[in-house]
């Protein structure tokens, strides 16, 4: 790397705040440039790195920012608004205090938000969002589940989780709602934060999950009384599906890539890699 008049230079460079990219950059020591950090659903669980910097996709993502900065391959931090691209061999990165300007060798794209100056479109992808909608349960936070399903894409999964609340015991758990929509569902109230409210606690419902005890009944009293689920909206997140495919040029190149497709692609040729490198040192 070279620092010339505010000029950076780099063989290789990427872009993206995604995890496959983190782990290329990782791997490859790769430096890495990105406009928003895209943190996944903090309870998806992966086997990448054997697990070495944790169990979620977020623990690891995190990790590995940490990993990178350290080693100088994030080499403008998270502060980076949008990107450029000038040339095949130059883009500008900008930030609120300043504008850089980066020659590289190659350029592999992960994510293209906030870039301009894009290579041409190949294929239009229609997008599909999943939405998590993050409910706090005022009744019916006491249960044995920690996931129900249906066959719906509209709230397929609830996960249950250890909730967050200061004044929480360690057994009350809240749920968070997981839907796959379109675009034109996003903005339909039929599929809105309180209709997924209404779903979950149906679920809940049906699934024999109840609130706290409320005493007996009059007429039979044997029978312990349940005040019924009650759950409160929190928030909804969305998360983009799909990326437009980009033409690859001598210098740009797009990377659809997995984190487990990375990380096998690194495994395989590592020896190859090494191979070579003590082939070229001894000859």
């Amino acid at each position: 790397m070279k620092i010339k008049d505010h000029e950076y230079e780099y063989e290789r460079l990427a872009i993206g705040g995604t995890l496959p990219a983190f782990l290329f950059c990782y791997y490859g020591a790769v430096p890495n440039i990105n406009v928003e950090l895209r943190k996944p659903f903090m309870f998806e669980e992966t086997d990448v790195l054997h697990k070495v910097f944790g169990d979620t996709k977020r623990d690891v993502l995190e990790r590995l920012g940490t990993s990178l900065s350290i080693s100088g391959l994030l080499p403008f931090g998270g502060n980076t608004k949008s990107i450029r691209i000038i040339d095949e061999n130059t883009l500008e990165a900008y930030s609120e205090a300043r504008k850089v300007r980066v020659k590289f060798g190659e350029l592999i794209i992960f994510d293209e938000t906030g870039i301009q100056g894009l290579p041409k479109v190949k294929k239009r992808v229609k997008k599909k969002y999943k939405v998590y909608d993050w409910l706090f349960a005022k009744q019916g936070k006491k249960h044995e589940h920690r996931m129900l399903t249906s066959d719906d894409d509209f709230v397929k999964e609830v996960v249950f989780h250890s909730s967050f609340k200061p004044f929480a015991q360690k057994e009350w758990y809240d749920p968070v709602a997981i839907s796959y929509m379109t675009e034109k569902q996003l903005q339909d109230v039929n599929y809105g934060e309180n209709l997924a409210r209404l779903k979950v606690t149906a679920m809940m419902k049906e699934a024999g999950i109840r609130g706290a005890a409320n005493g007996y009944d009059t007429r039979k009293p044997d029978r312990r009384l349940y005040y019924a689920v009650k759950l409160e909206h929190e928030r909804r997140e969305v998360q983009t599906i799909g990326r437009d495919i980009h033409q690859n040029t001598k210098t740009i190149k797009f990377n659809h890539q997995t984190e487990e497709e990375i990380e096998k692609n690194f495994l395989d040729t590592y020896p190859k890699r090494v191979y070579n490198k003590i082939c070229l040192k001894t000859d």
